[in-house]
């Protein structure tokens, strides 16, 4: 079987159905994937109920039978081969209706995300390939590359006129300011937040007349004012795609607006826009701007443990600083937080880094008796509060 007939598979499958329960991961991935089989669905006539999870396990699902997961599902062992599941993460699952480029021989860290599979499941469905768009979401979101699959899906939407590629600062925002005041990814110690240094560069800049002349100055000024560190630096500036059908037509802004959305608690706002909703648009931008505020806040004030980790105090910003401290080492890392009643955790590493975090926190979680998985260098996981001495401890052997 391929990767075109595992999504056949699951087309037809859903074509006999009403009524569909779907469950989604609550970040860019995850919500982009909801959108495009939410809109599939649409089109098809099948009603469905969406809710958005952190993390899923099998209790969580009640109705597995009548049950898509999109971007989430591939780690639960337990669910009945009916269960229809759209994933790119390690499957331990043994689903007949499982589409996943690790099942395929396909690279799922970089080459396919979940919202590449739900493209493919959709356009088996009917035609849906106007939401090629969408599909970018999942790779900028997940760190991906336009290669294989990726490349393929994109190749198309650029064939249809739906994506425009291009070559520009990679900065999520509306306003200069607003890429440098609230720059995550990558992220730049001293500018990072500082709206008074992001203005002091939009001025600095104000007086050059051509693109060309502002662009040399606008990043001129970030390399000479930021600590950020090489790596950081040369994800200033790259690919850029332009969304033709979408509310956000910058890739990199819309998958930073939606994403920081779905991790605010607002899955309601981020999974409208990906749907096409205008008039979600200002509330979005606000709570993801807000958003990224505090993630910034809390990479600058994040309690260093050991070499390689870090505490924050807010459950909803772990990822977001991992990602950011792992661009910034340019090594593993992880960040963790005291919820209320278990131990947020993010792994993250460089792509290159000989790890594998997806193992190692699926160990922690059974040997603890938490929950977690994902990539080999992308994982997370919660964990009980009472093993958080132990799990510290054994994080040196990734230092």
């Amino acid at each position: 079987m391929s990767l075109e007939e595992a999504a056949k598979n699951i087309a037809e499958r859903l074509k006999g159905m009403e009524y569909v329960e779907m469950y989604s991961h609550h970040d860019a991935d995850g919500i982009s994937s909801a959108a495009i089989m939410s809109i599939a669905l649409k089109r098809a006539g099948i009603a469905f109920r969406l809710r958005f999870l952190p993390v899923l396990t099998n209790t969580d699902v009640t109705n597995p039978d009548i049950s898509l997961l999109c971007d989430l599902g591939a780690s639960c062992a337990g669910l009945p081969e009916t269960t229809m599941i759209i994933d790119h993460h390690v499957p331990y699952t043994t689903s007949k209706y499982h589409i996943n480029p690790r099942l395929f021989g396909a690279d799922g860290e970089t080459e396919l995300s979940a919202a590449g599979c739900a493209y493919l499941v959709a356009n088996a469905l009917s035609d849906n390939r106007d939401l090629a768009g969408l599909v970018l979401l999942g790779i900028i979101g997940d760190g991906q590359t336009v290669a294989g699959m990726n490349e393929k899906i994109i190749g198309e939407g650029i064939a249809n006129n739906l994506i425009n590629p291009g070559r520009g600062i990679l900065l999520a925002g509306r306003t200069p300011k607003e890429q440098i005041e609230n720059a995550a990814s990558p992220y730049l110690p001293g500018l990072s937040g500082n709206s008074g240094e992001a203005e002091q560069i939009v001025k600095a800049c104000s007086a050059k007349t051509s693109d060309e002349a502002y662009l040399g100055c606008f990043l001129s000024e970030i390399i000479a004012r930021s600590n950020a560190s090489y790596d950081a630096l040369t994800n200033l500036y790259g690919d850029t795609w332009g969304l033709e059908r979408e509310i956000i037509q910058n890739a990199h802004s819309l998958t930073m607006v939606i994403d920081a959305c779905g991790k605010a608690g607002r899955t309601d706002i981020a999974f409208g826009l990906a749907c096409g909703d205008a008039s979600l648009l200002k509330e979005a931008w606000e709570i993801a701007l807000s958003f990224k505020k505090k993630v910034i806040r809390a990479a600058d004030s994040a309690r260093q443990l050991t070499t390689n980790a870090w505490m924050v105090d807010s459950v909803d910003t772990v990822s977001d600083v991992a990602d950011m401290f792992a661009e910034s080492e340019n090594r593993p890392v992880f960040v963790l937080c005291r919820g209320e009643s278990y131990l947020k955790v993010s792994a993250r590493a460089p792509r290159t880094a000989d790890v594998d975090f997806e193992q190692f926190i699926t160990t922690a979680a059974k040997t603890f008796g938490g929950k977690g998985g994902g990539h080999k260098t992308r994982a997370g996981g919660e964990l009980p509060l009472a093993s958080e001495a132990e799990f510290v401890s054994s994080l040196e052997a990734f230092a």
